[in-house]
């Protein structure tokens, strides 16, 4: 039996670098001074309505994306990045561009930092750097939360020991995409490269230093139909809440460029979930948190044929209120939410086990 798991996972690394093909190599040298994105939005940090600033540095990219694996099936953000890695120097700069964003922002700040890779790989992100960025953040009094996205195997004692003493008493959280709890969905179907036990382990240090952890699930990997998708989606939020992640975060999947997924929805053999599979979902997530644990969802491409959605009609007001329940954490967000392609979601729940038909 291992030999044929082990002969799957090798096919899926070679349809995932198959898809990637060239893009990594056609990526252009881009200002090293300036981030790929820095964006704003309404956020709920602590107990409060405040404003999160996130930003995505510019460096070369998740070093998994860059291997011979092929990288995730449904990822491109490693095309966000640039080929030649900036300095230390550059790095901070990046940040301080970003945080322009918050000249005129009032207490209370988040401040999430993405690299489409991992903050505390310090092949990606130098420790020199790494401390830079994290002193003008303690020297900010505004910033009540801070947010730093790593793979779990760069999770250690030393980095997490030097973040919170930098950091002193702001709350601190890790996000790591476990995606799945399973390990053959996240070995087969995303192409991850680590198991379930080695993000529990990073969970447990975090919890060594009073950093909490924001579990990045995803919401509808290939291979698996939409009543699959919504089941893991489901176990896996009961089992991080379980493995004491402090915030849940749902990600729908999108379609993005030179992926495996991207390969599979050209051919209609891929759907991005219904947008009623969010909203169950996310409803499941709230009675599981039982008001510990903060759950958003924030999709991207969401109403696009490349991101989840439904018929269309109905689509930007379910958005709104998956929008309004992460900002409030009050599920009646999701009430009085209806539209007939609710009875054609409902038949792809029941249906496509059995017909292998993938109904857009």
């Amino acid at each position: 039996m291992n030999d044929v798991l082990d002969e799957m996972q090798n096919l899926v690394k070679q349809a995932s670098s198959t898809a990637r093909g060239v893009s990594i190599i056609k990526r252009r040298a881009k200002n090293p001074n300036k981030p790929a994105a820095a964006w704003t939005t309404q956020a709920r940090i602590g107990t409060e309505t405040g404003t999160a600033l996130s930003i995505v540095l510019s460096t070369e990219g998740c070093a998994h994306a860059r291997s011979s694996d092929g990288g995730c099936t449904m990822c491109s953000y490693l095309l966000d990045g640039t080929s030649m890695n900036p300095t230390s120097d550059e790095f901070l700069n990046q940040f301080q561009e970003a945080m322009k964003k918050l000249e005129n922002a009032t207490s209370p700040l988040s401040v999430k930092i993405y690299t489409s890779g991992s903050f505390l790989d310090t092949d990606e992100i130098p420790i020199e750097a790494r401390n830079l960025i994290l002193t003008e953040i303690a020297n900010d009094e505004r910033i009540k939360e801070v947010v730093l996205e790593s793979r779990p195997e760069y999770v250690q004692d030393s980095n997490l020991e030097e973040v919170r003493s930098r950091l002193g008493d702001r709350a601190i959280e890790l996000a790591m995409g476990l995606e799945s709890s399973s390990d053959q969905i996240r070995s087969l179907c995303i192409n991850k490269n680590f198991d379930f036990a080695t993000f529990k382990g990073a969970v447990e240090i975090g919890k060594k230093y009073g950093i909490g952890t924001r579990a990045y699930i995803l919401l509808k990997p290939p291979f698996l139909t939409e009543r699959d998708a919504l089941l893991d989606a489901q176990k896996t939020i009961s089992d991080a809440i379980d493995a004491g992640a402090t915030t849940v975060s749902l990600n729908p999947v999108n379609v993005q460029s030179n992926t495996l997924v991207e390969s599979l929805w050209k051919t209609q053999r891929y759907r991005p979930p219904w947008l009623w599979t969010v909203v169950e979902v996310l409803q499941y997530a709230h009675d599981a948190a039982k008001g510990s644990v903060k759950v958003v969802c924030d999709p991207a491409a969401a109403g696009k044929t490349r991101g989840t959605h439904n018929c269309g009609k109905c689509d930007q007001s379910i958005i709104s209120a998956v929008r309004q329940f992460s900002l409030t954490q009050n599920i009646h967000a999701f009430d009085g939410l209806k539209c007939e392609c609710r009875d054609l979601w409902n038949h792809c729940l029941t249906h496509e086990d059995v017909s292998l038909l993938v109904h857009r």
